[in-house]
């Protein structure tokens, strides 16, 4: 009783060809898997029409409405409260209050701005689609409440506005008795706006949780279609998969012979194979054996490229110290303090070369020398590398460290380090001809890190190469003086060889002076501690 369906479609079945019952198959599973994926895609595109909705229309919203009232509160309220107490000057507190109300008005237009309900597009087809099929709400409307508090927020930001121009008038023809009446008014509209501002932002809330619970529904709704139609694809696809297989088994015998045949025909051609394969794997070996010749001629030209880079600023050094021998003696001033002097720094150039030769030399061995040693030294090291040349260019560098600090690391690479990214503020003083010229080094310390810090006054980087910065061979400055692997390398040794970190951002910084400038900041930081350790 319960075979004679399956019998029944078995025989009909049985009268179709094999490859209509193969296309029959696929069209069963492409139908059901494009019917799942279109419910899925209109079920998602749905959720995010929704979810987009509430961020828009709810979320965000209401930061920009707690931002204004503290603008009131902080900017506006307080402000006034110190004028009138005396506590700051009153050219001062209008400042102040001017500015926070041109921030309050675009925060304002941007509110009402962010509540629209324009988004439009497959998303919003997909929502109206699920509204019809599902007998789903939609989403509510703005409602008169918030139509209501909105114009009444309007009226009291105008007449905040007002107040405070009177008020100016009164501040500065010292009328006490006005001042303290018309600060009282604008303190009670403030307080009114507020009130009315929190009523907002708490109907954005309610509106959020209704369409939270909408949103839950309709989910819930299309997982059930969702399971539904795999349920039936699958029972569908599993009785006609059976009657296919037992066709297959009836195809197996014959396969069996034909592969058989094959087989035969196959070993014969390995055979033939394993010759010819004999004499491609040695041309291979030919081939990589080249390669690696041309890989070792490749490494050596970058590794003379990196030297000259880190021999680019002692040379220059060297030669200043040279130079100012023969300008000393010109001028009858050569002592012999000042040759001990300028002999003891050329020594020092010097061997911070030879060492920059065996650092490049052992800069991809395994073993090299892992040692304890003072940051702050190790950074006086490099400016004494660079004060000469950074004494010519009139630039002033400043070493800001409140106590020395001891790393486990490479000595020796982490000066490169800090003279490449000096080098870097140097070149960019100079390339956009800063009059006062400034770098500044900062050392500070963590529980676990030590971090430095190198800034310059050198107006920033652009926004759209700043992320390129580290990237092998990428530079701005003509090929004659740069090559565009100093930060490169600078990143190789403290990620790879010192397990730190290395990056840079445009910030303001006073950098000495009483006002803010515009600077890159160049930021190591290294662990106290080797990782292995």
């Amino acid at each position: 009783m319960y075979m004679y369906p399956y019998t029944k479609i078995n025989n009909l079945l049985n009268k179709i060809e094999f490859s209509n019952k193969t296309k029959l198959l696929i069209s069963v599973f492409a139908f059901g898997m494009l019917t799942i994926g279109f419910l899925m895609l209109i079920s998602i595109y749905a959720l995010k029409f929704d979810y987009e909705t509430l961020y828009q229309k709810r979320t965000l919203p209401g930061a920009g409405l707690e931002k204004i009232k503290d603008l009131y509160t902080v900017n506006i309220h307080d402000t006034l409260y110190d004028v009138k107490e005396g506590n700051i000057d009153i050219e001062n507190g209008l400042e102040v209050v001017d500015l926070a109300k041109q921030i309050i008005s675009v925060e304002w237009q941007k509110y009402n701005g962010s509540i629209s309900y324009s988004i439009g597009g497959l998303p919003e087809f997909a929502s109206n689609w699920l509204n019809f099929f599902l007998l789903s709400s939609k989403i509510p409307p703005k409602n008169y409440y918030q139509k209501g508090i909105t114009s009444k927020v309007q009226e009291k930001m105008e007449s905040i506005d007002k107040q405070t121009l009177k008020l100016a008038e009164y501040l500065r023809g010292k009328k006490k008795f006005e001042i303290n009446e018309s600060i009282n008014k604008i303190f009670l509209e403030i307080s009114s706006t507020n009130i009315y501002i929190s009523g907002l932002i708490s109907s954005h809330l309610k509106d959020a949780i209704a369409e939270k619970n909408r949103n839950d529904n309709i989910f819930k709704t299309s997982i059930v279609m969702l399971f539904i139609l795999i349920g039936l694809t699958f029972f569908l696809s599993i009785i006609i998969a059976a009657i296919i297989i037992n066709h297959f088994k009836q195809l197996n015998e014959s396969l069996e012979d034909k592969v058989e045949t094959k087989t035969k025909e196959l070993r014969a051609l390995n055979d033939h194979l394993e010759k010819k394969i004999k004499t491609e794997v040695e041309n291979s070996r030919k081939k990589d054996q080249i390669m690696f010749q041309q890989a070792k001629f490749a490494s050596l030209g970058e590794m003379l490229q990196n030297i000259a880079h880190q021999w680019r600023q002692p040379l220059c050094a060297l030669t200043m110290i040279i130079q100012s021998f023969q300008s000393k003696f010109l001028s009858g001033k050569l002592t012999e303090k000042f040759v001990e002097s300028r002999v003891l720094d050329g020594q020092v150039i010097a061997e911070s070369m030879s060492d920059t030769l065996e650092d490049f030399r052992t800069f991809f061995h395994p073993n090299k020398s892992y040692q304890k040693f003072v940051v702050k030294e190790t950074i006086d090291k490099a400016i004494d590398l660079t004060k000469y040349q950074l004494e010519k260019d009139g630039i002033l560098l400043t070493l800001s460290s409140s106590h020395d600090i001891e790393v486990y690391g490479f000595k020796n690479e982490l000066i490169h380090v800090v003279l490449n990214l000096i080098n870097n503020s140097r070149d960019a003083l100079l390339d956009k001809k800063i009059e006062n010229k400034k770098i500044l080094i900062v050392l500070k310390t963590t529980k676990i890190n030590v971090i430095i810090n190198v800034i310059d006054n050198a107006r920033g980087i652009k926004n759209d190469i700043i992320a390129r910065v580290f990237d092998p061979y990428f530079t701005t400055k003509h090929q004659s003086v740069g090559t565009g692997i100093g930060l490169y390398m600078s990143k190789q040794i403290v990620e790879k060889h010192m397990n730190g970190k290395i990056w840079c951002k445009n910030i303001k910084h006073k950098m000495g002076d009483t006002l803010l400038q515009d600077c890159t900041m160049f930021t190591i930081e290294i662990p106290k501690v080797h990782k292995n350790d």
